[in-house]
């Protein structure tokens, strides 16, 4: 079976939850050779960041099981490549 390579994740964390935490948490797990974090909205209780991981072989539940063990949840998939290459996006005519 091919493995996961990448990984673009839409997740919600309460502001008590540094996001530095779950970047290096993710980071230090077997098969992820990076992860990038970025903040898209914040406000009152919440703050929404956007995780771009990748790797050699991402384990789809034990990547959720770190973010919500540091309180997080995963709103959305956005993107996954699995393969022995990385698959870029294309824009087509619909976007």
């Amino acid at each position: 079976m091919a493995r996961i390579r990448r990984m673009v994740l839409d997740v919600m964390i309460p502001h008590a939850t540094d996001s530095t935490a779950i970047t290096k948490k993710l980071a230090d797990m077997t098969g992820i050779t990076g992860v990038g974090t970025m903040i898209k909205e914040m406000d009152k209780r919440v703050t929404n960041i956007k995780i771009v991981i990748e790797g050699k072989n991402i384990q789809s539940k034990r990547v959720e099981a770190a973010i919500e063990s540091l309180g997080g949840s995963i709103h959305s998939v956005d993107n996954i490549v699995a393969g022995k290459v990385m698959v870029e996006d294309v824009k087509t005519l619909q976007d």
